[in-house]
């Protein structure tokens, strides 16, 4: 008497129909019949009267039905518990994600290495650079993904991928029909920036401080990179991303 054929048993009377219950357990009605049969076989007597109504439990059907239904509820909260027991004993690895780093990664890597490593749990958590620095210096974070960390010696870190830099402008800009420009080209224009939370920002205004440029701001956004490129889209500035983050 296996744990399967007590399950069968059980969604059997509450469907009170072989029918009914081998199409909500995906398998046909010979092989349930065939599992119940093997059941009655070994406990020695029948447990169902098979009519054209449907089915009836005997009188021992009746008796071992509640008896059933305790086992199957006993071994389905060990499985459970079993599980629970396996999930909290993983490994929890908590990463943030400046913008545009996740992006870059890719989520399909990460479900794939979660997936590879069974006993491993990823929380991931998007944060400004800033703030993924600051989690994981006061513990709340494992690690995190950011642009050039500005405190080098208080974390150990890797380069994983280096990006070039790139000036979003508006088609109508004439600059945009350029193959290239240098930041000693920009010196008359406007543009839309991120704030000190991005990192990228403290490199661009470097850059401009060694073209001797002093950048005319009409906006920094403070999150959300996409509202940088809507104001590039309406010809309100110009803008810096990395190449290779969709837009």
């Amino acid at each position: 008497m296996d744990i399967t054929s007590l399950k069968y048993f059980v969604k059997i009377c509450q469907n009170n129909s072989f029918t009914k219950t081998a199409k909500e357990l995906f398998i046909t009605q010979q092989a349930l019949s065939r599992r119940i049969s093997k059941l009655e076989k070994e406990i020695g007597a029948p447990l169902f009267n098979r009519n054209s109504r449907g089915v009836d439990l005997t009188e021992l059907g009746r008796y071992i039905l509640p008896r059933a239904e305790a086992l199957v509820r006993a071994y389905d909260d060990l499985i459970a518990d079993i599980n629970s027991k396996i999930e909290r004993e993983k490994a929890r690895i908590r990463i943030g994600f400046a913008p545009g780093t996740l992006q870059i990664l890719g989520v399909k890597a990460i479900i794939e290495f979660e997936q590879k490593h069974g006993d491993i749990n990823i929380d991931i958590a998007e944060f400004s650079d800033v703030d993924c620095e600051s989690n994981v210096l006061n513990g709340n974070l494992d690690l995190a993904l950011t642009v050039k960390p500005k405190d080098v010696n208080g974390f150990k870190y890797y380069h994983l991928i280096r990006e070039r830099l790139v000036a979003i402008i508006n088609k109508k800009n004439p600059l945009a029909h350029r193959d290239s420009v240098k930041f000693e080209d920009l010196k008359n224009e406007r543009f839309i920036l991120l704030t000190d939370t991005f990192r990228i920002q403290p490199v661009i205004l470097e850059h401009f401080y060694k073209a001797g440029v002093v950048p005319n701001v009409y906006f920094k956004s403070s999150h959300d990179l996409k509202v940088a490129y809507d104001f590039v889209a309406l010809n309100k500035g110009i803008s810096f991303l990395w190449i290779s983050l969709p837009i």
